[in-house]
């Protein structure tokens, strides 16, 4: 990768912390009882989770958590949430944030494209709730300055969506021919960024994914600290 400006931006979830509360979001669905169903055999409540409500939550852009239940029952079926769903939902929020943890490959990479001389960001699908936790108590917001971290739910956009990256790139001031991304996530993270033009690294720490079976043009990192190397040699090519 060529470039006159040095911008690497990070996915969050996956990329650079995991949290071992599951899919918070679908947890929600289910205690406002949306798409939750009472098969006709009288057995267990079938739960069916809908992609238009993970997209709400990911791009509404309201912090106050009362009123974010309300809104989303408002919009889902249901006009009023009962109490049991307001008290589940706290209990939810402090699940996710209250055991996020950073991979170990994390501190490393950051470290080093700071000392080459990189600026870096963070481009996530997030609702308003976690983040003061993963970046403030957490410590990882001593390498992102705020304007270089992109939220969904600020932009109203979720990866894939172009303006998400758009935003990330009028943020930090570039052109996203000089910027790389680098995420967990095929389609969000890699095909995403590359269809605004950007440059894309998958990290694939379980090694789901063949050599040679990512996009062009695209990284394959089994570990974060790949990416230093990967740089470091196109800039003596550059």
């Amino acid at each position: 990768m060529k470039t006159k400006k040095k911008k690497v931006f990070f996915d969050l979830w996956k990329t650079l912390v995991t949290s071992h509360c599951k899919e918070p979001v679908w947890n929600l669905q289910r205690a406002i009882g949306h798409n939750l169903f009472s098969p006709d055999d009288g057995g267990d409540e079938v739960f069916e989770p809908d992609d238009q409500f993970l997209r709400f939550c990911l791009t509404t852009p309201i912090s106050d958590r009362d009123a974010f239940v309300y809104e989303a029952a408002r919009r889902f079926g249901r006009t009023t949430p009962t109490s049991t769903a307001l008290r589940e939902f706290e209990s939810i929020l402090r699940g996710e944030s209250g055991c996020v943890a950073r991979f170990e490959d994390v501190n490393a990479t950051l470290i080093g494209l700071q000392e080459r001389g990189y600026e870096i960001g963070v481009i996530s699908n997030l609702w308003p709730f976690p983040a003061e936790r993963i970046f403030d108590v957490n410590g990882l917001g001593a390498f992102f300055d705020r304007k270089n971290r992109i939220y969904s739910y600020e932009v109203q956009h979720r990866k894939p969506e172009p303006q998400i990256f758009e935003a990330a790139c009028r943020a930090i001031g570039a052109d996203p021919k000089d910027c790389l991304m680098i995420g967990d996530n095929l389609e969000a993270d890699v095909i995403g960024a590359q269809r605004i033009g950007m440059h894309a690294a998958l990290i694939d720490r379980p090694g789901d994914f063949a050599e040679g079976s990512l996009p062009a043009g695209a990284h394959h990192l089994r570990s974060l600290t790949e990416i230093l190397d990967i740089l470091d040699k196109e800039e003596q090519q550059g």
